[in-house]
């Protein structure tokens, strides 16, 4: 994906967006979920 200009290159270029390109591939999607999985949880830093 390329983006130019505006809100989506901002975005784009300050955040991780996950690879979902092989989405009818069931291993490359499954790992790519997994990721997005691990990454949105958060982080217990109370201990």
């Amino acid at each position: 994906m390329t983006v130019e200009s505006g809100w989506a290159r901002l975005v784009r270029n300050t955040r991780h967006i996950g690879d979902f390109i092989n989405w009818k591939d069931h291993d490359a999607y499954q790992k790519a979920f997994d990721r997005l999985l691990r990454d949105l949880k958060a982080e217990d830093t109370e201990k």
